[in-house]
């Protein structure tokens, strides 16, 4: 009962998408954000410095177009990009499990582009995106920007 359920949900929310946004077959969107530790951990603390010049720990989000989570992966050290996150998922290795025929999820330019995830095209040093590359990630962004907004939420729910 409860696989009728989530394909029927699903189903749902590609039509949703699609109707709004235009994007056949996307089932969710997912984005990569940092949750702030107070000092760096005892083991492996160096593991946990960010970018940003502070410790982390990582967390990729999956929601739909309504902002719903439907999915988290938490608890990697902040220095781990967000796409060594996604390949080393569970849902990403099992992709057969999570995803129907055609089905993938919306992402930035931080995720590679593979069977289920398209994510927006990344700028070149020196060189600009063609109109139509420009076009495709704004309206990504358009869309992506709800899971943007979720993780905020979530983060002032839980500071």
């Amino acid at each position: 009962m409860d696989d009728i359920i989530f394909f029927i949900e699903r189903r749902d929310i590609s039509g949703r998408i699609r109707k709004a946004h235009g994007f056949v077959n996307c089932v969710d969107l997912i984005d990569g954000t940092l949750f702030p530790l107070a000092f760096a951990p005892m083991v492996n603390g160096e593991d946990y410095y960010t970018r940003k010049g502070d410790y982390a720990i990582k967390g990729l989000v999956i929601c739909d177009d309504a902002a719903r989570i439907t999915w988290v992966e938490m608890g990697w050290p902040g220095s781990v990009h967000d796409n060594g996150v996604w390949v080393n998922s569970k849902i990403y290795v099992a992709t057969d499990k999570y995803f129907d025929q055609k089905e993938y999820l919306l992402g930035d330019s931080a995720f590679s582009a593979s069977a289920v995830m398209i994510p927006a095209f990344k700028k070149g040093h020196n060189s600009n995106l063609s109109e139509e590359r420009q076009y495709f990630n704004t309206k990504l962004a358009k869309i992506q920007i709800k899971s943007e907004h979720r993780i905020g939420l979530l983060k002032a729910r839980f500071q």
